[in-house]
């Protein structure tokens, strides 16, 4: 990250995201059973897009902390070319994450995108050696990590995969980096 966009980062809000998740989940549980319509119950809004990138960015935050043993804490809100950005501490050294996230709708809302165009459209990135992109798969099907093919030179940082592996959103998982040596953690949305 240059000095200026790092600079940039370091000016803007750091949360931890477990407060927010379960904030967010008792909001949920709450609108479960109320007369709203599917688009707003799921945060499919123009207006609430902000706020189902904050749910990701923040899951992609706690499954990094479980998967590193550290906190990563959340910035939401655009940053340049991505949709929040994550920070933790090295020591003393503290490290920005910009992410753009991508997802693998729903069939019911377009069954044409897989999860191989999406990768294959990653290529249109440039300049930004520092971004870093999460997929969430948000369709029912078995994930292989290791039949993702990615395209070659891909101008990112990394490309990490985070998918909900329960009926009742309660169970995680999160694979990457991609452009490196893939792993898979699991974890549990926090209670």
């Amino acid at each position: 990250m240059d000095a200026i966009r790092s600079r940039e980062a370091a000016r803007r809000d750091y949360r931890d995201p477990v407060p927010f998740l379960k904030r967010l989940r008792v909001i949920e549980h709450r609108l479960m059973d109320a007369p709203l319509d599917a688009q707003v119950r799921t945060l499919r809004t123009n207006k609430l897009k902000e706020w189902r990138e904050a749910r990701l960015g923040a899951l992609f935050c706690h499954g990094m902390s479980e998967r590193m043993g550290q906190k990563v804490f959340l910035s939401k809100g655009e940053f340049e070319d991505a949709d929040f950005v994550g920070m933790w501490f090295d020591g003393d050294v503290q490290h920005f994450a910009p992410v753009q996230i991508k997802e693998l709708v729903p069939e019911e809302l377009n069954s044409r995108v897989t999860l191989d165009t999406l990768v294959q459209g990653l290529s249109i990135y440039s300049g930004r050696k520092d971004l870093t992109v999460l997929i969430h798969l948000n369709r029912r099907a078995h994930f292989k990590p290791e039949s993702l093919v990615l395209p070659p030179q891909l101008p990112i940082a990394a490309l990490w995969v985070l998918a909900c592996t329960d009926s009742t959103q309660s169970e995680w998982a999160i694979w990457g980096n991609f452009l490196e040596q893939v792993e898979g953690t699991r974890f549990a949305y926090p209670a």
